[in-house]
């Protein structure tokens, strides 16, 4: 009783001080600014609130309104600690008095705060259907219990440090309490690490078979390591800022800080190629541009390699502190080391980089690069490898792919044939007219005739033992195989009207000349018939 007494007659010292300190005038305006402030928080929510309503009626999602209209508890206290914090403006309040009142603001800052993120957490009930289904009520009920656990220890340690006059001295000499705070952050650290990696890990597994929402899926699956990473350099932090540790320690706990968070960033870095690997494969597979799906492996390798190079650079700037120019100028030496003896694989790399933008072919296409004829199966990043018509696999390296000429068959836009058709030298000039009207007849309008590429038929030339007929044609689209069928047809019909007509083929023919002179006497040997009588 003595001590509330104490307690009593200090406060009454202290209202009396503030009284002989300040006019009335003071006192009203004090008042007036606490009075309308409230009345103005007030309208202000009142409108808001009916303004919120009438916006999730119109939308459908009036079920969010409890939730919404929950904050408002912890939204007057905030406005409460400021408008105590605005009605000191006009007074003259002694120090310990201000420091009182200073301590009541924060205290209803931090009351705020926790309300608030209590009702944040009821939020989780609005959780989509599919990540309700992976996700289990005694996780959820684990979680919210966890984050709760954690505003409430979050808010008193602030409201401990920053209002540590109201707390006794001795309090903060002693260092017991400093590890009782470490040890809070650790199991802070720990459990809610722990809880929300795995609510970030089931979230990613909700999103799997949402198409619409790939993106954020790879990207919350990029930062699961990196979040595991940063928690752990918090918590390496937090003990070097908590602890009063030998300088030697400091140093090391500072290089460690110093490599985990580097590391973090990298791991996400890396990770986050997924992503853009996704972003490339959707734009390949667009009708209407130049790459293709080996143009993104190579894009995905090439990254990864520069980051895991860039990043490795900034790792061992962090564990040594030693400058960027000294690292690099080591590196540069070793580096040049490794691409005199990588070179030909470094031309390979650049050659498949060439191949892919330039794309003077692509996988499926039939192409004759350095005496192979073959389809192209597979673009590398060291060669290129063909399958020839007789089925071998042909490796080329790109380097040579790259700098040599390649024939592409696939690109061609039809198929041209040129034959000559060959008659006998016996045939009139009628027939040879007619030969070639009846060769111009089958070919007019055939099947597969481009209009740019109509076909040509020409009695052309003399030949050693034919006359010959030089015919023209080309065949789209460029099918091999229907091709090869329509020239089947067509020298079918060739023959049948040929024959009709009585025109006949030529073939290799020789004549023979014999001749009798005193040196070459002309004999004539007899051979017996099947039938053994002699032949003269």
């Amino acid at each position: 009783m003595q001590g509330f007494g104490d307690f009593f007659n200090k406060a009454i010292t202290l209202l009396e001080k503030v009284k002989s300190g300040n006019d009335a005038w003071q006192f009203f305006a004090s008042l007036a600014i606490l009075i309308f402030g409230f009345l103005l928080l007030e309208l202000l929510w009142r409108h808001s609130n009916k303004r919120i309503q009438s916006i999730l009626e119109r939308k459908g999602i009036k079920r969010w309104l409890p939730y919404l209209s929950g904050f408002l508890p912890s939204l007057r206290l905030a406005v409460a600690a400021l408008l105590l914090r605005a009605t000191e403006i006009p007074l003259v309040i002694p120090q310990k008095l201000l420091l009182l009142l200073h301590g009541l603001e924060a205290f209803l800052f931090a009351i705020a705060c926790i309300l608030f993120i209590f009702q944040l957490v009821r939020f989780l009930d609005l959780l989509p259907g599919a990540l309700q289904d992976n996700t289990s009520e005694s996780f959820l009920k684990r979680f919210r219990g966890a984050i709760r656990i954690a505003a409430l220890v979050v808010a008193a340690i602030l409201f401990m440090y920053s209002q540590q006059h109201l707390f006794p001295e001795w309090l903060w000499k002693s260092s017991w309490w400093l590890y009782v705070l470490l040890a809070l952050v650790y199991i802070f650290i720990s459990v809610g690490g722990k809880l929300l990696t795995t609510f970030l890990g089931t979230l990613t597994v909700a999103l799997r078979d949402s198409e619409e929402k790939a993106r954020l899926r790879l990207l919350l699956k990029a930062a699961l390591w990196p979040i595991r990473l940063l928690l752990l350099a918090i918590a390496i932090y937090a003990t070097q800022e908590i602890l009063k540790l030998p300088a030697t320690t400091d140093q090391i706990i500072e290089i460690i800080t110093n490599v985990v968070g580097t590391l973090v960033v990298v791991i996400f870095v890396y990770q986050i190629l997924d992503l853009v690997e996704y972003e490339l494969t959707k734009f390949v597979k667009k009708k209407d541009n130049e790459f293709d799906m080996n143009f993104v492996q190579l894009v995905r390798i090439v990254s990864k390699v520069l980051i895991v190079l860039v990043g490795s650079i900034y790792l061992l700037k962090a564990a040594t502190g030693k400058p960027m120019t000294t690292l690099l100028a080591g590196l540069g030496i070793g580096g040049l080391a490794v691409a005199l003896a990588a070179q030909d694989t470094l031309k390979n790399l650049f050659g498949s980089f060439m191949i892919m933008v330039d794309k003077p072919f692509k996988v499926g296409d039939r192409v004759v690069a350095e005496g192979f004829d073959g389809y192209v199966e597979e673009i590398g990043f060291r060669s290129t490898r063909l399958r020839s018509l007789p089925g071998h696999l042909i490796a080329i390296p790109n380097e040579k792919m790259a700098s040599v000429s390649v024939e592409n068959i696939g690109m061609r836009p039809s198929i041209r044939r040129y034959s000559n058709i060959t008659i006998t030298y016996d045939t009139p000039v009628e027939k040879v007219e007619r030969a070639v009207s009846i060769i111009k007849e089958i070919l007019k309008d055939h099947e597969g005739m481009h209009p740019d590429y109509p076909p040509q038929v020409y009695f052309n030339e003399f030949n050693d033992a034919s006359l010959n007929i030089a015919m023209f044609y080309w065949f789209y689209p460029p099918d091999y195989w229907e091709a090869m069928r329509f020239s089947e047809e067509v020298n079918l019909r060739i023959m049948h009207a040929f024959e009709v007509e009585g025109i006949e083929f030529a073939f290799p023919t020789t004549t023979t000349y014999l001749a009798q002179d005193d040196r070459r006497p002309l004999t004539i040997s007899l051979s017996k018939n099947l039938n053994g009588d002699d032949e003269k």
